[in-house]
């Protein structure tokens, strides 16, 4: 496993975070139309992370991954969870994950719920998460798994 800070994203890390955002995203190979149209839903400000609890993976002082989640009426919703893909499979997500959820059941959350690319699916079933839905999403007629991943999962 390789050796990794995790630690608060800052709104000075608003377009390193975008761009990893966009570039786990294409990983997947998607069609450029469908990656602009995703844009904004990629696109991380600094409002946004001043606003969300927002954690980084460093590696040598490199971003190389983060995770967001927000809170509404409805409970906590990852936002963002991506990692470059040059570093995916080593334990970035998994260990950014669990801080996140770390620090929402310091909160006292009890969920947290999660609208999956389809790709990611099963790395969250791998640590917990269940499938309980589907969720709308671009473009029109594509739609989402929905899943809820326990806080207290055992994973941390």
């Amino acid at each position: 496993m390789t050796e990794f800070l995790l630690r608060r994203a800052v709104p000075a890390d608003s377009e390193t975070l975008t761009a990893i955002a966009q570039a786990a995203k294409a990983h997947w190979r998607y069609p450029p139309d469908w990656l602009e149209l995703w844009r904004d839903g990629l696109t991380v400000t600094p409002q946004f992370i001043a606003a969300h609890l927002t954690l980084c993976a460093e590696l040598a002082g490199k971003i190389v991954g983060f995770a967001a989640v927000a809170e509404s009426e409805s409970g906590w919703e990852l936002e963002h969870m991506w990692v470059l893909p040059a570093y995916m499979g080593q334990g970035i997500g998994r260990d950014l994950l669990g801080a996140i959820l770390g620090r929402l059941a310091a909160r006292g959350a009890t969920s947290l719920r999660i609208a999956s690319d389809p790709h990611a699916v099963g790395f969250y079933e791998q640590l917990g998460a269940q499938v309980v839905g589907v969720v709308d999403s671009l473009p029109t007629g594509r739609r989402l798994p929905l899943l809820t991943l326990p806080v207290s999962s055992p994973f941390k």
